[in-house]
């Protein structure tokens, strides 16, 4: 299978997100780059990144452990959508946490403009089991496993 150079670097500032790889994700976002989260949090309805990506993802990228198990990608002209589950374990207890989501990245000139990120943050407080997350996921396999390489 061919891989555009979009899906490639969605596929690249993922990996580097698993290996807290900050600055490397940056050079791949273009400088008004911004994610929205799809979901009403504790204080915001649809929260969005600050003007200060850097500091922000110096806070997202300590995740250890963190791996993404996607099952689907997709792409348009402009636009890579991505259908995944995140994992990651507790530091303090090991149970393992994971999310279904779906992000959707607009590019702008090779780089990644905006995001939009879609899923239920309760759900990765459920504890939810690979079996549990499968069952919601029919007839949809694995296609890739990033996880950290260092």
């Amino acid at each position: 299978m061919k891989i555009s150079s979009n899906i490639q670097t969605v596929l690249d500032i993922l990996q580097n997100e698993v290996n807290g790889e900050a600055k490397e994700a940056l050079l791949k976002m273009t400088e008004d780059y911004s994610m929205t989260w799809m979901y009403q949090s504790k204080n915001e309805l649809f929260p969005t990144t600050s003007n200060d990506i850097e500091s922000e993802l110096k806070e997202v990228y300590v995740i250890k452990d963190r791996e993404y198990d996607i099952r689907n990608i997709c792409e348009s002209e402009d636009v890579v959508m991505v259908e995944m589950i995140e994992s990651y374990s507790d530091p303090k207890t090991g149970q393992i946490y994971r999310t279904p989501q779906v992000i959707v990245l607009k590019f702008k000139d090779g780089k990644i403009q905006t995001g939009r990120h879609y899923n239920d943050p309760n759900l990765s407080y459920m504890k939810l089991s690979e079996e549990q997350i499968n069952s919601a996921l029919i007839n949809t396999e694995t296609k890739l496993i990033i996880k950290s390489k260092i």
